[in-house]
């Protein structure tokens, strides 16, 4: 498996290179990882390697992706608005687990706040609310009505 893609950014140029490595018998045991960063005039800002486990590879993604948007908060300019690092899960795929738990709970908590059930949902699972709102139709759940299934009045 080999994976390139190159994407500007603001005003930078990233590139990174993804190759599988064999464990054996063709399976791939990681995937070794290239990247890249250059400006307009051609300096390099980001360059580094990874070697990452195949079943490793969701879990560093999310690691990775807290990380840098800590730093970048840290580092960002006075007066820049910085943005909140994003919950754990944010943009993985949702277990079977995970969807099974947002909607025992849903269905449960008659009488509660949307907005509160929703907030508590997202902290527990690693979400945002926006991402439990829009998981529960999905599920079967009325979004605006904790306990209420979808399509009943």
């Amino acid at each position: 498996m080999d994976f390139h893609d190159e994407v500007r950014v603001g005003q930078h140029t990233y590139g990174i290179n993804a190759k599988g490595e064999l464990a054996g018998e063709d399976q791939p045991a990681g995937v070794a990882v290239e990247f890249t960063g250059a400006d307009a005039d051609g300096r390099v800002v980001a360059e580094g390697n990874l070697l990452i486990a195949v079943d490793g590879l969701g879990d560093a993604s999310a690691f990775l992706t807290r990380t840098l948007d800590a730093l970048a908060a840290l580092h960002a300019p006075p007066g820049r608005s910085r943005s909140r690092p994003r919950p754990p899960n944010a943009g993985r795929p949702w277990t079977d687990a995970d969807g099974e738990l947002l909607r025992e709970r849903w269905l449960n908590a008659l009488g509660e706040s949307a907005a509160r059930l929703a907030g508590e949902l997202a902290e527990e699972l690693g979400r945002t609310r926006a991402a439990v709102r829009a998981q529960l139709p999905r599920l079967g759940c009325d979004p605006d009505v904790p306990g209420r299934p979808l399509g009943q009045a």
